[in-house]
């Protein structure tokens, strides 16, 4: 660890202990988010038949996870006053999905799809149970070189303060004007988008929580992987990322030395969120003069008690 860094991190350690984060760019390289995914654990390979399968289960089950599996935390869709879902639905939505699937394995090179989820030793540390929750996306490689992202939206019932200002969007993000990027392609892959209309699922609804996001498949598009990844995840209510000034004030540590810490002896300060549903994982982090990423990491739980 470069000796300044060092001295840093010393005093981030005795103002919050163990809830202490850095990354050093000299041993794990460039910090962004993907990165940062994959250093935590959060990021397995899959294949993209089963990343379509599950986001086709997904709206078959109508909640995040299967809940038979794991308990009753919604009520069946032959109980819902809103159910519409009938086989015509399902079998047109399975043809949309068939189409989008062959577009990207026709259109796209270096095809790679991913699997989501916390660690499941990370689960021993909860402390309360949650279903196991995973969620799947797809990035491949258009003809001239920009990198295309699907993924579908992620429900968040732990970071309340985020939901109003991270909205999903059905409209293909991308990292700089459209006319960089393969039209016919976007343009196939948009009107199948339009096609899969999102549909109402229940996070955990019993006991009052009335809780429902909307299901759907977003997309994003840039130059390099790892931001055509972050732009999806973000256009899918998963990730939110904010710069600003850092205030304290929940009393938490030492909240006025922290803040103080944080805001004069770290630089372009980000506020990472990452939603897995019911469990999310924040990164406060700032910049050391030396290069390298300091600062908070905190876990939170949604506790579900119908």
């Amino acid at each position: 660890m470069h000796s300044e860094t060092e001295r840093i991190f010393a005093t981030l350690q005795v103002l919050i202990g163990s809830n202490s984060f850095v990354w050093e760019t000299t041993t794990q390289g460039e910090f962004n988010l993907w990165n940062l995914m994959i250093s935590e654990g959060f990021v397995h390979l899959t294949n993209i038949e089963l990343a379509f399968k599950h986001w086709q289960n997904i709206e078959e089950w109508r909640t995040p996870t299967n809940q038979q599996e794991f308990c009753e935390y919604a009520p069946p869709r032959s109980e819902r006053e809103d159910n519409t879902w009938n086989e015509s639905i399902a079998n047109e939505r399975l043809g949309y999905y068939q189409q989008l699937q062959q577009l990207v394995e026709n259109h796209l090179q270096n095809i790679q799809a991913y699997n989501l989820s916390v660690p499941k030793a990370a689960h021993q540390s909860f402390e309360w149970e949650h279903p196991y929750f995973s969620v799947s996306i797809v990035v491949g490689e258009t003809s001239d070189r920009n990198w295309f992202c699907l993924a579908p939206t992620i429900p968040d019932q732990v970071s309340y303060n985020h939901r109003d200002r991270n909205q999903p969007t059905t409209q293909i993000v991308y990292e700089e004007s459209p006319s960089e990027a393969p039209q016919t392609l976007i343009t196939e892959v948009q009107i199948l988008l339009n096609n899969l209309t999102p549909i109402t699922n229940y996070g955990y609804y019993h006991g009052g929580y009335n809780y429902t996001y909307q299901h759907q498949i977003v997309g994003a598009i840039a130059k390099s992987k790892t931001t055509a990844i972050e732009l999806a995840l973000q256009a899918a209510t998963m990730v939110f990322l904010e710069k600003r000034t850092v205030e304290y004030t929940d009393g938490r540590y030492n909240s006025r030395k922290l803040s103080q810490f944080m805001n004069q002896c770290l630089h372009n300060r980000t506020d990472y969120s990452i939603s897995f549903w019911d469990v999310g994982y924040t990164y406060e982090v700032g910049q050391t003069p030396a290069g390298d990423l300091l600062g908070v990491r905190s876990q939170s739980e949604f506790e579900y008690n119908p």
